[in-house]
């Protein structure tokens, strides 16, 4: 039986890691070869058109003719347009009834850029290293100060940087087999809203509903006890270094069919940074915040960036006509928790929301023509699923189904020079939120309503240097 290990991440993960710019489902970044986009990755494990195969299967390095540098660059630009539908905020402070939440929706898509480089180098006519500098997990997304879901996340950054060394070899005629080592850097950078009028609210209403009416802090927290007027900022950072490996083979079936298997490994992160509280201008409210736990503090934990398997099948149809396909699985199910960590366990950054994710598959089927010596083109189309449920979505991952269809090109400038060239257009099935995450200092919960207008465009370029 699969155990699902609960990921506790630190700050760096408080309200769900990485957004609705995620480029492939959950936070994972599929965009690691720019001939491979143009076929919506159909069969990438199998297909080893260049030394980005370092990536999807090490195995075909065999495939490459002569050594050579690959250079990319991905231009991602999403599209998320939030909408309002009745957000709003705790119904209990100091008795009142659900307010809702001022601000409009908001764009949290940013236009990003992913680079890679490869570099396969034949050793003799059976063996070839490489290696290979990418980032696998990633995304930027960033609202507006003032959006209606600014208590939930308004700045969410995550960046890995993943060093790949790989090797391969032709075990015989037919199976090539492959290996690398992933040294992985993440760092991360989170920020949202604080309502520090609410928290002053909420410190008073208890006081208040525990007759503790002597208590110094009741009237400190009742003279800024107005929900909305005092917002703060929190910011989470957190970094690590880790490692993993992947593996692959590729089977020579016949002159015209290979088929292949590639695994990646999970790679455990433990996270260490910083918590920190920008804390309005006011005596009252900062004396609040001082007492409740709104206070700096350093932050640690544990997250698990999940393994995947790829089994994949190449058709060389005849002299200009391939075919390839591939289903892929991610263990997105070990993101269950987030959970948050500090050496003060009366730190308000102490916490854990639920996650719930499962499992997900991505389906891809692509063609290849060569058209002549100097011009190859590319389509292909993919199914990716989500691992998120409707009842654990959130605005910094704001999920959902997507379906890919993509067009690429190679030129042959010279004999030793290729110019690559793909565009993909993402149709992310509308996500629907009612996100009740995000708790105040005392443990009640801000709802945030809507839904989405999602999609993404992704335009990439790469050259190749061919080492004849």
């Amino acid at each position: 039986m699969v155990q699902h290990k609960t990921l506790k991440l630190t700050a760096f993960l408080v309200a769900s890691t990485l957004s609705s710019m995620s480029y492939g489902a959950g936070f994972a970044v599929a965009e690691q070869s720019v001939t491979g986009l143009g076929r919506a990755f159909a069969g990438s494990a199998a297909v080893a058109d260049d030394a980005s195969t370092i990536f999807f299967n090490p195995a075909g390095l065999t495939y490459l003719s002569n050594s050579e540098l690959a250079a990319g660059l991905h231009v991602i630009n999403p599209n998320s347009d939030f909408r309002n539908d009745g957000s709003t905020m705790p119904p209990d402070f100091l008795g009142a009834g659900g307010v809702e939440i001022s601000g409009n929706g908001d764009d949290g898509g940013k236009l990003a850029a992913v680079p890679n480089l490869y570099y396969a180098h034949r050793l003799n006519d059976r063996m070839v290293a490489g290696i290979g500098i990418n980032a696998p997990f990633g995304l930027v997304t960033e609202y507006d100060d003032d959006w209606v879901g600014r208590y939930h996340a308004i700045k969410s950054e995550m960046m890995t940087v993943n060093i790949n060394p790989s090797f391969a070899f032709k075990a015989n005629d037919k199976l090539s087999l492959g290996f690398g080592i992933n040294l992985q850097y993440v760092d991360v950078e989170l920020t949202k809203a604080v309502d520090f009028g609410g928290a002053c609210a909420a410190t008073a209403g208890a006081l208040i509903a525990a007759g503790d009416f002597g208590n110094p802090l009741l009237p400190v927290a009742g003279n800024c006890a107005t929900p909305q007027a005092f917002d703060g900022k929190n910011k989470l950072t957190a970094d690590d270094w880790s490692w993993g490996y992947n593996l692959g083979l590729i089977y020579q079936a016949t002159d015209a069919t290979r088929i292949a298997l590639a695994y990646r490994s999970k790679i455990s992160h433990h996270l260490t940074g910083d918590g920190t509280f920008e804390v309005p201008n006011d005596s009252d409210v900062q004396t609040v915040a001082g007492a409740i736990g709104l206070t700096d503090a350093s932050i640690t934990g544990d997250i698990d960036l999940p393994e995947s398997a790829s089994f994949a099948l190449h058709h060389q149809v005849n002299d200009q006509w391939a075919v390839m396909a591939d289903a892929s699985w991610t263990r997105w199910s070990r993101f269950q928790e987030l959970a948050i960590s500090s050496p003060d366990p009366t730190n308000k950054l102490n916490g854990s929301v639920p996650e719930k994710w499962e499992n997900n598959m991505r389906y891809g089927l692509g063609l290849t023509y060569a058209h002549n010596n100097a011009w190859t083109f590319r389509a292909g189309v993919a199914y990716d699923e989500s691992p998120i449920s409707d009842k654990y979505r959130t605005a910094r991952i704001a999920g959902e189904d997507r379906k890919w269809v993509a067009l690429g090109a190679s030129y042959k400038y010279s004999d030793n020079i290729m110019i690559d060239a793909g565009y993909t257009h993402i149709f992310v099935s509308d996500p629907s939120l009612e996100d009740e995450s995000n708790h105040d200092d005392l443990g009640k919960s801000y709802t945030l309503s809507g839904d989405y207008d999602a999609s993404v465009d992704i335009l990439a370029v790469q050259m190749r240097w061919l080492f004849l």
